[in-house]
């Protein structure tokens, strides 16, 4: 690696998520001097992965999306020369769905899953495929007009009749974190064409392998990396950004910087002026945080069929379920729970004859001491639950890893630990809520906390804003 402290550079990017990682790749690849200031160890933000004796933990993504040949994510990885250095693995089914009173599956192939939907809901056949047809085949800019300014739950109760079927559909809307009462019907198309209809791809070996990659690519390109450093300020002259101050590490001047990281952290700590956009903040809700545990368990196991991720439900009322997440002062039942197996699709992830387990529940931001008197509590209400999915499942635990909203907290920066930047509200997803081109003439944003008029959720989305960030300022720089 060069020396970065002798350096001035075209692009100082802060924080290594896969946004920032993707940034900083097409502004590298395009000969621009890029320096990426990453807070943690590794690369990744949300899309990491962490071991403990030999076992391999996903810590937020479970798997991704839009792989597909002309999906979002595939396109960035083929932009990128990368096609050949990273292996994704797919499972058939991707996900299990467990209701009250029916099981559902979501396929690897879209038509597979339309057909598991109308064989368990037959008297909505024709609805589900109109619905279907209407979120896959319709123009977008048809789609944003329709779908701008309404709810998931208005969408669902424009299609169908039956309430099992639109609470099983709604389950999915884990991976946004918010009940379909409130989320962004445009958002929430988007996650169904982009991620349960063409989701499941797993790296092998785990989540890290792809910021991992997109690290090492960057590298290749010429780009410089710092981890474990945090950066401090972000300095201005004349209301033009002039660089980026590191802790232990100095400033580093740049013509540009870009902001992966949480956008109030960004206005309110780093940045050493005030913006208009910092005035937008107080109106604005972010996502929710989880409360997740993780097992490594001393026995293999055997799901029939193997799937990714159940979705356990003890109640068709989803929309409370994921409008009342859970807090350290939790009194009442765990309603439901998001379990991942990934060694039963990837055995490298395991010891021989071993697995892992992690269970998600949506959970709110509280300090860290209310969390550590009450985690443990929480903890054994998981584990009951979990008794009817894996009976007897707590005697083969030899490793146990618990993170709440604190932790994250604490190794993303996150507002509020939040795991999805802002919440995917109708009033939230606009361009210009939080644009990538901020006030200031070289200060951009990237990330989840970027708005584009589609969402904010999933690794391809987010890839895809880092990538439409950097070619917007190699724009701005090619026109200066």
């Amino acid at each position: 690696m060069t020396n970065v402290k002798n350096e001035k550079y075209d692009v100082v990017i802060i924080g290594a998520g896969i946004g920032g990682l993707v940034c900083g790749c097409y502004l590298a690849k395009a000969g621009l001097k890029v320096l990426i200031v990453e807070q943690h160890s590794i690369p990744g933000g949300c899309c990491t992965s962490f071991k403990r004796n030999g076992y391999t933990f996903d810590t937020g993504v479970h798997y991704v999306g839009s792989l597909r040949e002309e999906g979002i994510l595939r396109r960035i990885i083929v932009d990128l020369n990368l096609e050949s250095r990273i292996n994704f693995l797919r499972n058939d089914p991707t996900d299990k769905i467990v209701m009250p009173h029916n099981t559902l599956f979501i396929r690897k192939e879209k038509e597979d899953t339309i057909q598991e939907l109308i064989s368990n809901f037959p008297k909505e056949k024709e609805n589900i495929i109109r619905f279907f047809k209407f979120i896959l085949e319709t123009d977008f800019l048809v789609l944003f007009a329709k779908l701008r300014d309404k709810t998931f739950k208005q969408l669902l109760d424009g299609f169908f009749e039956d309430y099992q079927l639109k609470a099983s559909l709604s389950v999915l809307l884990g991976n946004l974190g918010l009940p379909a009462s409130r989320a962004s019907a445009l958002v929430c198309a988007v996650l169904f064409i982009e991620y349960i209809l063409d989701g499941g791809y797993y790296p092998q070996g785990g989540v890290q392998k792809l910021p991992d990659l997109l690290a090492d690519r960057f590298k290749e390109f010429g780009g410089n990396m710092l981890v474990s450093k945090k950066a401090i300020k972000i300095k201005t002259e004349n209301k033009v950004v002039s660089g980026v101050l590191v802790e232990n590490e100095g400033f580093f001047a740049s013509n540009y910087v870009v902001s992966n990281v949480d956008v109030n952290l960004t206005l309110n700590c780093l940045l050493d002026i005030d913006t208009e956009e910092k005035e937008r903040l107080p109106g604005l809700e972010e996502s929710q945080s989880a409360f997740v545990v993780y097992w490594g368990l001393s026995k293999e196991l055997n799901l029939t069929p193997s799937h990714f991720t159940t979705w356990l439900f003890n109640t068709y009322d989803v929309d409370s379920c994921y409008g009342n997440p859970i807090k350290g002062n939790v009194n009442e039942e765990i309603k439901y729970l998001l379990i991942t197996f990934a060694s039963s699709v990837d055995k490298s992830l395991a010891p021989k004859g071993k697995s892992t387990l992690r269970v998600f529940s949506g959970a709110r931001f509280e300090k860290k001491t209310i969390w550590d008197s009450k985690k443990d509590e929480v903890l054994k209400k998981i584990k009951e639950s979990l008794q009817s999915v894996i009976p007897g499942f707590e005697k083969t635990i030899e490793e146990e890893v618990v993170a709440t909203p604190a932790t994250f907290q604490r190794y993303t920066s996150n507002y509020n630990g939040a795991l999805f930047g802002w919440a995917a509200l109708p009033s939230q997803v606009g361009k210009l809520v939080f644009p990538a081109q901020t006030s200031l003439p070289n200060l951009f944003l990237t990330g989840h906390w970027v708005t584009n008029g589609v969402g904010q959720s999933s690794v391809s989305l987010v890839a895809m804003c880092g990538k439409n960030t950097a070619l917007m300022l190699l724009h701005k720089d090619k026109s200066k």
